[in-house]
């Protein structure tokens, strides 16, 4: 189907999330976060998301009993309803210091940053993922964020627009040769990228994640040996509501080689693992729904 045709039915998808929007904007932050919350929690257990969510769950963690995954299930739902709603209060949560994102670990990243090779953020959909770039860029940690563009254009760009107002305004997307060189650029001249590594890839490297392989980009690995760019996982955590507690950690350590393929796959083995023990201590922030791996759930 061609643009032209495609555009109509943009327009009926992007009306809802519009008026929804409108309507979590006049809550206001803590209103819309809890609002947000139970809508998911009431709604989305009725669709197949949720069955995709639950058999992610069930080979994630066999040891778990039915009430500690549904317990999970509803504390990822009641999370996700809260992100989405949070989008139209991006300014509730800029500005450094800021009372609802409890930071730690700056000085780590800092530190990073001083050796002048550029800094690499990972982090992934774990709590408000949004908030982890937005509070990169306030806290001074400047450069770009790294995105993978909605498939509506008119939601894409409102979203973008909200992203470069508060978090980074250098909008960089995957899709596309122009993306790799801005974020070479970026990194060479001793900025940060903040990128989420979690999504599922049809290429990359298969590399073991909640013990099943998993289709993971190279983008942060090949990065990182150009450029010599610091690897810094970051968590964020809901804490409770429309509050959180991020986290700088200590770069990641890995040994090079000098053999391309291996190092890539060492390193990001590293990140898979740096991720994972993230989810493992709040499994209920992470977007069980999106069926990660290559097998079928």
């Amino acid at each position: 189907m061609s643009k032209i045709l495609r555009w109509p039915l943009w327009l009926l998808e992007a009306i809802p999330f519009f008026l929804a929007m409108g309507v979590f904007r006049l809550l206001g932050v803590d209103g819309a976060s809890a609002a947000g919350g139970w809508l998911a929690r009431t709604l989305a257990p009725l669709s197949p998301a949720h069955g995709t969510a639950k058999r992610n769950l069930k080979r994630a963690f066999p040891q778990k009993g039915e009430a500690e995954i549904a317990a999970i299930l509803k504390g990822m739902w009641d999370n996700l309803g809260r992100t989405f709603a949070e989008y139209p209060h991006f300014r509730a949560f800029s500005g450094y210091p800021n009372a609802r994102i409890a930071l730690e670990g700056l000085a780590v990243a800092e530190a990073a940053k001083a050796a002048g090779k550029g800094v690499i953020a990972l982090s992934g959909h774990c709590a408000n993922w949004e908030l982890m770039a937005l509070t990169a860029h306030q806290c001074g940690m400047h450069g770009a964020e790294i995105y993978r563009p909605i498939n509506n254009p008119l939601v894409n760009a409102w979203i973008v627009r909200q992203r470069s107002r508060y978090a980074y305004p250098l909008q960089i997307s995957k899709l596309g040769g122009q993306g790799a060189r801005d974020m070479l650029r970026t990194l060479k001249s001793g900025g940060t990228i903040a990128m989420l590594t979690d999504q599922k890839h049809r290429e990359g490297v298969a590399i073991p994640f909640f013990g099943r392989d998993a289709m993971t980009v190279t983008g942060p690995a090949v990065l990182s040996l150009r450029t010599g760019a610091a690897l810094v996982p970051v968590t964020m955590v809901r804490t409770t509501g429309a509050r959180f507690a991020m986290e700088f950690h200590a770069p990641l350590q890995i040994a090079r080689t000098g053999e391309k393929e291996a190092d890539i796959r060492a390193i990001l083995t590293a990140i898979s693992q740096a991720l994972e023990e993230a989810i493992r201590a709040h499994p209920e922030q992470w977007l069980w729904a999106h069926n990660r791996w290559m097998d079928k759930a």
